[in-house]
């Protein structure tokens, strides 16, 4: 029995302290518009946003008692939306240059590629022939060079006991003849260097010789 009474109670005292509370007036400026205080704790920071204005105007209108001029964007804003809107909404004179320019550059690519490929397979039979010259030309060298081994070989081994059995012997008197064909191609080489040398310097003395002295 006594616990139903202290319940009671309870609920007797806290119906008495709900009456006896009163909420703080509104603060509101002079246009009537509510304005907490950005201090107040117990307003959300996201209702001190104009953003937050703005959905209460356009949920409630003027019984939001909200301030429509307020909520037109300044100057600045606005040139931020019409750039977005230029940017993301173009018009359609711009949409067409836009379409006409590309058009116009594939086609130019179009045509270059077409260009190149007919460049290409007029270059293409000479590039053949070149090639076959040209492997024609290593496979004569490489049967030129077996053979110019094989005579200096042979030439080699006639003077050297068992050179021509030997396979280490062989190999070694190649060395040798290999060396020896690749210092007299050096040789051949700087004396060639050293005559055309020889030859600009005369024509150009010569050059000098015959031109007319100076007035």
């Amino acid at each position: 029995m006594a616990a139903p009474l202290r319940r009671a109670a309870a609920a007797a005292a806290g119906w008495a302290a709900a009456r006896r509370y009163r909420a703080a007036p509104l603060r509101r400026s002079l246009d009537g518009e509510y304005r907490p205080d950005a201090a107040d704790r117990r307003t959300p920071p996201w209702q001190l946003e104009a953003r937050y204005e703005a959905r209460r105007f356009g949920r409630w209108g003027a019984a939001a008692a909200v301030a429509a001029g307020r909520l037109w964007p300044g100057p600045r804003r606005l040139r931020q939306l019409e750039a977005e809107e230029r940017e993301w909404c173009p018009a359609l004179r711009d949409l067409q240059a836009a379409l006409e320019r590309s058009e116009r550059l594939t086609e130019q690519r179009r045509v270059e590629r077409t260009q190149r490929v007919a460049a290409a397979l007029e270059r293409l039979p000479g590039l053949v022939a070149a090639w076959r010259r040209g492997r024609a030309a290593a496979r004569e060298r490489a049967r030129a060079e077996g053979a110019r081994r094989a005579a200096a070989l042979a030439a080699a081994a006639g003077g050297v006991p068992g050179g021509g059995e030997d396979p280490r012997a062989r190999a070694a008197l190649l060395d040798d003849l290999e060396r020896q064909r690749r210092r007299q191609e050096k040789r051949r080489r700087r004396e060639a260097r050293l005559e055309a040398a020889r030859q600009a310097l005369a024509a150009a003395h010569q050059a000098a010789a015959a031109a007319p002295p100076p007035q």
